[in-house]
Formats: C-alpha cells, sequence, structure tokens
C-alpha cells in the first residue's frame, strides 16, 4: 500500500536572506502586537486550555461568551487578566458578525501592524503563531489556517468510555481529517471596515501563500458533543442560517470510523489533501489586482 506523505507544520529557514531576515522577523515579534476575538459558549471542559495556550503568542484575547450554562464564563472571569480579557457574557443569537462588535470596541488599543485573529474555543496552534506572523512580508495581510479536525471513531468508543475530562481524554483523540481552510489571522489597518455583519473586515488584503494549521478538537467526548448539537439546533432555531452540520440530534450521529481518517503520529507531520491546500491558493490576477489596489491606497 502506498503510504500518503505529510508536510511537516515547520517551514523553517529564512531562504537567501539569511541572517537579516532572521533579525528582522525577530524585532517583529517583539514589536508587533497580537489581538485575538474568542466566542465561547458551553466550553468548559476545554476554554482553560485554550485560553492558557493562546497566552503563549496573542497579547490580547477577547472572550464573548453566548450565555454558557456550564461554567464557562466564570472559568473566563477567573483567567482575568492583562492577555484575558472578558468581554461580554449575553445570550445574542450567533451570527459572525459577533466578532466585528468586539473588534469596533477594542481597535482602538491596535496599532499599525498589529494582526488580529479569529480563535475558537477548541483550536490549539501547531505553528508558533508570533514567530510565524513576523516573517510574513509586509505586503500580504492575511493568514489562511488548515483545519486538522480530530474525531471520536467508533473504535474509540469500543475501547472504552470518555471522561469528559479534555485533558485525559486528549491522548486518545489520535485521528484527524484536514476538513478545509480558512482565514484566520488579518493584519490591522487604520483604514479597515467591518460592517456588524460581515464574518471579516472589507479588502482584508493579499493571501500570504503559505498556511498555518490548527488542531480543532470539536468533538471530545460523547457529552460534550451532545451539548454542542443542543447549542447550534437552539442557535438555528433562533434564526441563525449557517452550522447544517449540526442539525443532528444525537451525539452518535458524529462518530466515524477510522478508515478514511488520518493518524497523528506525533512526529510533527500532517496530511493536507491537494483541494485543501487549493483552497488558501490565491490566483495570481487576483493577487496583482489586490497588489495594485492596497499599494496604491484605493483599499487600505
Amino acid at each position: 500500500m502506498r503510504r500518503k506523505r505529510g508536510r511537516s507544520f515547520n517551514r523553517g529557514g529564512f531562504g537567501k536572506f539569511g541572517w537579516f531576515a532572521a533579525r528582522h522577523s525577530l524585532w517583529l515579534s517583539k514589536s508587533m502586537r497580537i489581538h485575538a476575538i474568542c466566542l465561547t459558549k458551553n466550553e468548559a471542559d476545554v476554554i482553560e486550555h485554550c485560553l492558557r495556550d493562546a497566552t503563549d503568542w496573542a497579547d490580547r484575547i477577547y472572550v464573548y461568551d453566548g450565555a454558557s450554562t456550564d461554567g464557562t464564563w466564570d472559568r473566563v472571569q477567573a483567567m482575568k487578566s492583562e492577555r484575558i480579557i472578558p468581554w461580554r457574557s449575553d445570550d445574542a443569537v450567533f451570527r459572525e458578525g459577533l466578532r466585528a462588535e468586539v473588534f469596533a470596541d477594542k481597535r482602538g488599543d491596535s496599532r499599525e501592524g498589529d494582526w488580529w485573529c479569529q480563535l475558537n474555543a477548541d483550536e490549539f496552534y501547531v505553528e508558533k503563531p508570533r514567530e510565524f506572523l513576523a516573517a510574513v512580508p509586509a505586503n500580504e495581510h492575511v493568514v489562511w489556517s488548515v483545519n486538522l479536525l480530530y474525531y471520536i471513531t467508533h473504535e474509540d468508543v469500543a475501547e472504552g468510555a470518555f471522561t469528559g475530562d479534555f485533558e485525559k481524554d486528549r491522548a486518545r483523540l489520535k485521528h484527524y481529517a484536514a476538513a478545509c481552510a480558512e482565514p484566520r489571522f488579518f493584519r490591522y489597518r487604520e483604514r479597515l471596515r467591518w460592517d456588524l455583519n460581515a464574518a471579516w473586515p472589507h479588502h482584508m488584503g493579499v493571501i500570504h501563500p503559505h498556511p498555518m494549521h490548527f488542531r480543532h478538537y470539536c468533538y471530545r467526548s460523547p457529552q460534550q458533543i451532545q451539548m454542542r448539537l443542543d447549542v447550534r439546533r437552539e442557535n438555528r432555531a433562533r434564526g441563525f442560517e449557517g452550522w447544517d452540520h449540526a442539525k443532528e440530534d444525537d451525539w452518535r450521529s458524529k462518530l466515524v470510523p477510522r478508515a478514511g481518517l488520518h493518524r497523528d503520529e506525533g512526529d510533527g507531520r500532517a496530511i493536507v489533501e491537494e483541494e485543501v491546500r487549493a483552497q488558501y491558493r490565491e490566483p495570481k490576477s487576483r493577487r496583482l489586482v489586490k497588489r495594485f489596489m492596497h499599494s496604491t491606497g484605493f483599499w487600505p
């Protein structure tokens, strides 16, 4: 059987500019700031792990809680610090534009060259985002990330019960698929405009050709999967039109067989299929148009 090859998470090296590029990247990593917006609801089992992990690279993490009923908001408030800011908790119907409300309130703390991140409470970055972003050329403004989605399989359930404690159960979550690639970071500019009903700002910019990767643990235990489905069905009933993947009402519907998934061997490599890579590759013609429009000031 022909073995599929994975790509290393770490690209390494700074090309022909070597020492200078490395020093410049180090300087940028210290001077720029990273602002993360984290929307969460009923993620008590994982929120502390996510926030603790993200403080290694984010300068500010603004947490917007959707009126959690499982103690998530209490845990966020207990972690309040200079980096972790419990921004608000309310029962607004989910929409992607909720992040724009946080951005509108906190953008005054940004300066040109900072980065903003969409951070979900069940995501853990493989690369070191601060080092990665510091190496992105100044004329590129957006970084996508590959979603390495980890599943609970039928075989996992057959091998024993899950505890509901993410720290204990995480070691059993070994099987993943590269589900998609999505924008996750954008470079701040004063003229950026983000409408309150939009998922992202207008004219975010030129996409960096290389993505980051994050491990996505949205299926962590039977109890958690059931709560996740219930939350999503509730929001759909209240008017949210997305989350077609969450119409099911029983956690067992989210179990999958190991066949067809990739196994995380712990060697720092991931298998990402070509159709996923194609999602973050920007056509040359589009890049040229964007470069012109941004460099001339027509776009921010």
